[in-house]
């Protein structure tokens, strides 16, 4: 029986927004009855070491008046709680011996939103009796902060129950392909956790992401032109935060589960002191997702033509148990270290099943076979990380040293039968068995060290960093065909290989940043590297292969702040893209008979100049962000397609030409009011080739095309609502693919004094997400469809395993005391 179609998905939402709105409103008319609802919560912290100050007195006042309505002290772990508050405009302020006095402005406690957790208040030393005024603003979804975009995914009704890969293809100038790969204005981003770097394969990463819950980040900040660090990465940098707790203990507990079958179950729990933080997040979460597809190849030859078609579903299951460990320690203000483990599991069971038709040219079906693939296995990762910062006497200057190891393996074993048939779909009596066995084992680490020192000289700052990585990996592939004469599995030495891979990478950099009268801001710098590559085959067809490249990757910024609300910049870097093991690994992979798909290890890294022209313009509710480009990339790695005898097609990665790239990209947001806003972006790069590449191999100039919509409406305080809209096109120089139009709708209530949260999610409401391409090659067209099973109404319970609001432990006579001994100084 089916309980629910979704063709009245239109009147469930209609539904759950009034119902929410409604609720919300009789909340706050029901609170509008009592006289004093406000609540005002945070810590205090020392903003040197970030540790707790106990005892720090705290005076709260009407805003632009002079009378005391409350006054509190700090508990132990710093913590202070202002409850029971009228409605209006308020101006905290917190003092302590020996600290420089802070003042926040324009907290508005409203029937909208009464409850405010004003998070860590940093009281710096008092320097010659200074006293400091910070305006408070509320923490919007999307800010934009010093050309930096984030997303802070703590204000998102789509953050419970969702991973953050989910989390990620929902921010503006990041989609994905038609691979399912994330692309940060059409490229390939660096992607960081807590400032360092992953260094997992893409498998892992992918994994990774997969499995490291929504609700365990903080925020993820975007940059398209990264910091000095990672100037030469070509696809930018994505920052992910995670979060570290408050002061004492914190707790949460979440369990999730969706229609298109998929489930998670997820805790963290977080602790924190003057001098030591942990936090630990452990889960696991479940999906079965199923899809379809289908190709429709014409073959062109000298005197005929004929046409080979395809179709296919799938259906893949999942099941990825994750744990993430993680510990600073403060030795003094200025000595910190870190140390993080990330441990990752993924058991998958996929089978596939396609059908394949020949047509000739009289458009007569003459042959038919179908396919079943199955694959089952499992796979792992660990990584430790840690870092240690020294700061000088100015905390400006510091040097930090970050470490890391990581080591995982990946088995699968992939069964494949294929049976063939007459055009009327009688067996012909012929069938094939085949096994492929895959295991690959790798290990890495890496070094990094950065220093950074501001220098006297028009207020400049000096940095500079060296790095070294080094990345193992083993592969063995044994592939087998049913004999049928005797039923015994017989190996086949030409699709099997055994290999090492081994990648090392040494760079130093260094630069300088300088500023001219708070106006004029010009950094400068360059990085040179050695990257030393090689394949030693213990079996296969390949020959050994090794290769070792230097190159020195300069960058510079021109930038004019005209005030606080314009600025422009001009920036050029130069940046490098290795190839990737997947790009690299010689593997066949032999799932499509008729379209073999293979890796090259012959690849040569792809350079670019990147020319960038940026404008930003932020003012009262709204903000927009331009970018125009132009690079020139040598040597572009790209998948290419050639049709060979048989009527199959070999799919490999080719350093295929020089290309010129035209780009332009806006992104911004509007604030209508309180309880709305809207971000979006759009972006379009033009890809162009030699004409000579154009007439040999039909290589076609193209354009890439995306863009999206964010928008996040919150009523009160218990409810709040957002979504997201999509839509995007790739080029290549065979081809275009595009998208349907992709939404996700969030909604999130909580009860219980918001200690419980509900969360409804609504994924691709309409349709569920597809892809359609086509490929030209100078003896072959194809067009192409595929689409998976995205469309998903996804329920999250999460309950908060401590209050939010705890009152102050100490006594009336405690604070007396403490207030007493303050008025003497």
């Amino acid at each position: 029986m089916q309980i629910f179609k979704f063709s009245q998905l239109p009147a469930l939402l209609i539904l759950v927004t009034v119902f929410a709105m409604n609720s919300a409103q009789g909340q706050v008319r029901a609170e509008k009855g009592k006289k004093q609802l406000g609540i005002i919560i945070g810590n205090i912290l020392d903003a040197k070491t970030g540790s707790a100050i106990p005892f720090a007195s705290l005076l709260l006042l009407k805003q632009n008046d002079t009378v005391i309505i409350a006054s509190s002290i700090s508990d132990k772990n710093g913590a202070f709680a202002f409850q029971n508050l009228a409605f209006g405009y308020y101006r905290l302020s917190v003092k302590n011996v020996g600290y420089a006095q802070s003042h926040l402005d324009s907290i508005y406690l409203r029937a909208e939103r009464y409850d405010f957790n004003i998070g860590d208040i940093k009281l710096k030393p008092s320097v010659n009796n200074l006293d400091e005024v910070v305006v408070y603003s509320e923490k919007p979804l999307i800010q934009n902060v010093d050309g930096k975009m984030i997303y802070n995914v703590g204000e998102s009704a789509s953050s419970n129950g969702a991973s953050t890969a989910e989390l990620l293809k929902n921010m503006p100038l990041i989609n994905n392909d038609p691979n399912g790969k994330i692309l940060l204005k059409g490229k390939e981003p660096k992607i960081l956790i807590d400032d360092k770097p992953t260094d997992l394969t893409s498998q892992q990463l992918q994994d990774l992401l997969e499995s490291l819950p929504g609700s365990s980040i903080e925020k993820i900040e975007v940059m398209t032109n990264p910091p000095p660090q990672y100037a030469t990465e070509s696809g930018g940098v994505i920052n992910i935060v995670t979060k570290k707790g408050k002061i004492g203990w914190v707790g949460k507990a979440s369990i999730s589960v969706g229609t298109k079958g998929e489930g998670n179950l997820y805790s963290n729990l977080s602790y924190r002191s003057k001098k030591i933080s942990f936090a630990t997040n452990i889960g696991i979460g479940g999906s079965d997702l199923t899809g379809n597809s289908y190709s429709k190849r014409q073959n062109i030859y000298p005197d005929s033509s004929n046409r080979f078609n395809s179709e296919s579903n799938y259906r893949n299951k999942n099941l990825r148990p994750s744990l993430r460990l993680q510990t600073d320690y403060t030795f003094n203000p200025r000595s910190i270290a870190n140390i993080t483990y990330q441990g990752n599991v993924n058991y998958f069971d996929n089978l596939s099943n396609t059908q394949y038709t020949n047509i000739n040219r009289y458009d007569s079906v003459y042959k038919i076979s179908t396919r079943s693939n199955a694959s089952k296995g499992s796979g792992y990762s660990h990584s430790f990380s840690g870092s240690y910062t020294f700061k000088g006497k100015n905390l400006a200057e510091y040097i930090r040293f970050i470490a890391s190891y990581n080591w995982g393996k990946n088995d699968n074993d992939r069964d494949f039968f294929q049976q063939f048939l007459y055009p009327d779909y009688v067996p012909t009596g012929v069938d094939s068995t085949q096994t492929q066995y895959f295991n690959t084992f790798n290990k890495g680490y890496s070094f990094r060290l950065d220093y950074n020192k501001p220098l006297n000289i028009f207020k400049g700052n000096f940095s500079t960093g060296t790095t070294y990585s080094k990345y193992n990996y083993h592969n063995t592939l044994n592939t087998s065909f049913l004999s049928k004469t005797d039923s015994t599995f017989v190996p086949n030495n030409l699709l099997s290989n055994d290999f090492f891979f081994n990648q090392g990478i040494y760079t130093v950099r260094a630069g300088f940043a300088f500023n001219f009268n708070q106006k004029w801001f010009l950094n400068f710098g360059a990085q040179a590297e050695q990257t030393n590559m090689s394949f030693s085959f213990i079996k296969g067809n390949s020959t050994d292969v090794s290769n070792s490249y230097w190159n020195l990757l300069p960058n510079i910024t021109i930038r004019r702040e005209f005030d606080k609300t314009f600025n422009t910049a001009l920036v050029y870097r130069a940046s490098i893209r290795r190839p990737g093991l997947g790009e690299l690994n010689p593997n066949i992979d032999y799932s499509d008979p008729y379209n073999l798909r293979f890796g090259n290890p012959f690849l040569s890294p792809s350079l670019s100049d990147n020319f960038d022209w940026n404008i930003s313009w932020v003012k009262g509710k709204y903000y927009i962000n331009t970018s125009f480009g132009y690079n020139i990339v040598k040597d572009v790695i790209n998948s290419y397609r050639t049709l060979v005898g048989g009527g199959k097609t070999l799919i490999t990665y080719v350093n295929i030409a020089d290309r010129h790239e035209y780009e332009a990209s806006a992104w911004g947001g509007y604030t209508f009011n309180r309880w709305f806003r809207m971000n979006g972006s759009v972006g379009y790069t033009f890809n162009q080739y030699a004409e000579a590449e154009k007439i040999l191999y039909k290589y076609q100039d193209g354009g890439s095309f995306y863009t999206s919509v964010q928008y996040n409406f919150t009523p009160s305080n218990v409810f709040m609502m957002d979504g997201s809209a999509r839509f995007s096109s790739f080029a290549d120089p065979q081809g275009k693919s595009r998208s349907n139009l992709t939404m996700n709708l969030g909604f999130q209530y909580k009860f219980f004094d918001r200690r419980l949260i509900i969360g409804l999610n609504i994924a691709d409401p309409i349709r569920s997400q597809a892809y359609y391409s086509n490929t030209y090659g100078s003896n072959f067209n194809i067009e192409s469809y595929s689409s998976s099973n995205t469309r998903n109404i996804r329920i999250t319970v999460a309950y908060q395993l401590n209050k939010l609001v705890q009152k102050n432990i100490l006594t009336d006579k405690q604070k007396q005391a403490v207030l007493d001994k303050i008025k003497k100084h």
